[in-house]
């Protein structure tokens, strides 16, 4: 049994569907949820590999959220031990301030489900190569990652938000859009931020249209990357 350490901000913002991939896959799972009180530690000892979801607040926005540098500083150690991770959306802006690059706020969110391009360089990873050369998946966020980190791998790019996933080191993964999220979830998201997709020049309504015609395309392709990320994690 791979052992997993998962770091849940918020409610409203879990792992979802990629949870249930990660355990049919043969992984279980541990939640830690710091908002209520749970200390994010130190070292990933005990465990296989690490999971940090998204959330609202921004990557260094660690008055709102005091544990973020604790959790900027697992990732930085899991990519300097080489121990498997993998961060979504404000956790892979997260793992990029840990690496020293700028996250900044764009002037317009990014939301909905987008085409993305499989660069060149993911035909060798062990996880992202299993994914087709134009996957679709939900983006929802605001904040933007400036670049990838320095000596980190490009695999993901295709839309004006160009970094949208990457890999620090041997094992340490992050993307910008979200694979794991649920209809359930996403309605959520909708009713919550709504603001945010009228900004995106987009009416909720429709986002959750398309996201319902294209979930089980969206499984398909992520399913494979999710027990991807566990076989590596057993192998490690």
């Amino acid at each position: 049994m791979v052992k997993v350490l998962v770091i849940q901000h918020e409610d409203g913002v879990g792992i979802d569907r990629f949870g249930d991939w990660l355990r049919e896959a043969g992984a279980q799972l541990h939640i830690l949820r710091p908002d209520r009180g749970d200390e994010v530690p130190q070292s990933l000892t005990g465990y296989d590999a690490l999971v940090v979801l998204g959330g609202t607040a921004g990557p260094e926005d660690d008055e709102r959220w005091s544990w973020l540098p604790a959790v900027r500083s697992l990732q930085r150690q899991a990519a300097q031990r080489s121990e498997p991770a993998f961060n979504i959306c404000l956790g892979a802006q997260l793992a990029a301030v840990a690496h020293e690059v700028e996250v900044f706020r764009r002037a317009k969110p990014q939301i909905g489900v987008m085409e993305l391009h499989r660069r060149p360089e993911a035909a060798e990873d062990p996880v992202f190569s299993v994914l087709p050369e134009r996957p679709r998946a939900v983006m929802w966020h605001q904040e933007q990652i400036a670049q990838v980190p320095e000596g980190a791998v490009h695999l993901v790019d295709g839309t004006d938000a160009p970094v949208q996933a990457f890999r620090v080191g041997d094992s340490s993964w992050s993307v910008q859009f979200h694979p794991e999220v649920n209809a359930e979830t996403l309605r959520g998201w909708a009713r919550d931020t709504a603001h945010l997709v009228e900004r995106a020049g987009l009416r909720p309504d429709r986002v959750l249209e398309e996201f319902d015609a294209q979930a089980a395309e969206i499984e398909e392709t992520f399913k494979p990357l999710a027990a991807a990320f566990v076989d590596y994690a057993r192998r490690s």
